[in-house]
């Protein structure tokens, strides 16, 4: 029982559990029937693991007064979306959209239209909240909450801003009018049930910022002084997991996928993270983008309720380009201490030869040297492997 944390969250039907790893939501009594109903439904309907979660009825894990217990798969790692880019939003939007519509086809709805409801996974973004789905329409407060939580998003991100800034300020006068003339339609529509017209027009309204995205290739060639020595290490020491802070390799993580490799990537520029995005949308693949600056890994995270980098991405290696390569004098031990909190086990650093006496002193308070590649890439470039003590 230790290792049981139950979520209390504002859900009426139930709870989500954790439980060594995995994810469980119970069912409170009153809604056992509904959700038995609900989840049966979507299972024939081939919702669940296209839009939702893949979820099942959960066959080793009871606890009171719990009657009815899902299990979801597990979301790793979770990104928040403050931490997605323009084409991430769009397409979590998108995949809402979808759900909604396929919804209304088999009598069903869905009461919440928040972000924090989806998730991306695996290549896809997924529904999670199996709670917010109802067996009614969905309610025109969830095309209300979708605006609020998407479509400015957008509009904010498509102008270079922040994706919580006032809409307003980044609409002319007359783009303004057409806001809210758009978004009085669709209510309208939402009002009288008629989710289908309510989704089109926002699938419309979506596609035109998608248009203007203008994907920047960051292709790069991985130097076989790079990738051989990492794939040998993972290989003799059997990691699984790895977080790679990308720099100027970001493509680097696709190899590290092809070799069964589960790999995030942080990176602080969001056009080298849309561009990897745009290279495993809609594929199932082991490869999580992050928009997200390593030096500052929180500073869009301004919610003390929300679970810190830190706690979200740990992992079995880290992999940093640039950082660690500095020739200038550099203040070396915070930024040792901050890759410390994200690994696990091992790191791979990017260092210049000959290499700077400051770092290596920095780095041995917190780890223990490993190995130093002796074959040099791109401007007496090397890699140094430690290992956290």
């Amino acid at each position: 029982m230790n290792d049981i944390i139950i979520l209390n969250g504002s859900d009426p039907a139930g709870e989500i559990i954790l439980n060594k790893n995995k994810v469980y939501r119970g069912i409170n009594k009153d809604f056992v029937v509904e959700y038995t109903i609900i989840y049966y439904i979507c299972l024939q309907n081939d919702l669940l693991g296209r839009y939702i979660i893949n979820t099942k009825i959960a066959d080793d894990f009871k606890l009171d007064p719990f009657v009815l217990i899902f299990e979801h798969e597990r979301v790793k790692p979770y990104i928040y979306p403050f931490e997605w880019t323009l084409l991430m939003t769009i397409d979590a939007a998108y995949t809402t959209l979808n759900l909604v519509v396929s919804l209304d086809k088999i009598g069903l709805g869905l009461k919440d239209g928040h972000r924090f409801n989806i998730a991306y996974h695996k290549g896809n973004f997924q529904w999670i909240d199996f709670g917010s789905i109802i067996q009614y329409k969905t309610f025109s407060w969830m095309f209300e909450e979708f605006m609020d939580a998407f479509i400015n998003a957008i509009i904010c991100m498509a102008n270079g801003a922040h994706h919580g800034d006032n809409v307003s300020t980044h609409l002319t006068d007359a783009e303004e009018k057409k806001y809210i003339s758009l978004r009085t339609r669709i209510l309208n529509y939402a009002h009288i049930g008629a989710v289908t017209e309510a989704a089109h027009l926002l699938y419309q309204w979506i596609n035109f910022y998608e248009r203007k995205i203008n994907i920047v290739s960051h292709h790069s060639n991985i130097p076989a002084a790079v990738l051989f020595p990492i794939l040998q290490f993972t290989k003799k020491f059997q990691i699984r997991d790895i977080l790679l802070i990308s720099g100027e390799y970001p493509t680097l993580c696709f190899p590290l996928a092809q070799s069964n490799l589960s790999v995030t990537v942080f990176h602080e520029n969001a056009e080298y993270i849309d561009f990897l995005y745009s290279q495993i949308r809609g594929k199932t693949i082991s490869i999580a983008p992050v928009y997200i600056d390593f030096l500052n890994p929180n500073g869009t995270n301004t919610e003390p309720r929300w679970l810190k980098a830190e706690e979200r991405f740990p992992t079995e290696m880290v992999i940093v380009f640039q950082h660690f390569s500095a020739i200038n004098p550099t203040d070396f031990i915070p930024l040792v201490k901050k890759l410390k909190t994200f690994t696990l086990s091992y790191a791979v650093l990017e260092v210049t030869y000959p290499y700077n006496t400051d770092m290596l002193t920095a780095m041995k308070q917190e780890f223990d040297i490993m190995n130093i590649t002796m074959e040099s890439y791109h401007q007496n470039k090397r890699l140094l492997f430690v290992k956290a003590k």
